[in-house]
């Protein structure tokens, strides 16, 4: 596991088809979301979080005057979540992508996901002709 309770990347590829499984066999919703991870500090906790207290922090006010540097070389790790069920019966595991391996990581993700949802992909019915095998023109 990754710090945090976070599994592996290959662990939780591995999950992701299970989650899909289960999820098909008891007809409840799976819920993924990704985010920007953001680590917690517990002792003097994130600035971005309190926004009543700091609100030079607010992203809603400062996005409106807010000048991007072409040149930043900070570099984030993406936080993918996966549930299913609800309250007291919730399932749920996450991972934590590096940047230097989203591409890959995106790419099987996608892959996992578009085979678990074979249920969402209804066959057309042909429309049966005549029982008497005549056509009618028109």
């Amino acid at each position: 596991m990754v710090d945090g309770g976070h599994l592996e990347n290959e662990e939780f590829l591995v999950k992701v088809p299970q989650f899909f499984h289960i999820a098909n066999e008891k007809h409840i919703t799976v819920r993924l979301s990704t985010k920007r991870l953001v680590k917690h500090d517990s002792v003097e906790g994130n600035a971005e979080f309190d926004a009543v207290n700091r609100p030079h922090y607010d992203v809603s006010q400062k996005s409106q005057n807010l000048k991007i540097d072409d040149n930043s070389k900070d570099v984030y790790q993406l936080l993918v979540r996966m549930s299913y069920g609800s309250k007291a019966q919730k399932t749920k595991c996450s991972t934590v992508v590096d940047s230097n391996n989203l591409d890959k990581f995106w790419q099987d993700y996608s892959n996992a996901v578009k085979n678990g949802m074979s249920g969402l992909i209804k066959k057309k019915k042909k429309k049966s002709k005549a029982k008497n095998g005549k056509t009618h023109k028109k």
